[in-house]
């Protein structure tokens, strides 16, 4: 049974047109962090390719992976 991570993430939705906070769950596999899910339309969403929201969240994994890395 593998931990899962919580992190909230806020930011301005287009989809929405409102601030919104996001709540991704995270697993590790192979010792790195992969997002299992998020609660908002992301992989759907027409904004997808710029949504600054999921630039917070690409940017924490990459953090959080740098961090194992190490």
């Amino acid at each position: 049974m593998s931990e899962i991570i919580e992190e909230f993430f806020q930011g301005y939705c287009r989809a929405y047109d409102m601030a919104r906070t996001a709540v991704g769950e995270f697993r590790l596999e192979d010792k790195k962090l992969v997002l299992d899910q998020i609660d908002c339309d992301y992989g759907t969403c027409i904004h997808r390719e710029n949504c600054q929201m999921m630039k917070q969240v690409l940017a924490f994994m990459e953090q959080e992976n740098e961090k194992r890395r190490e």
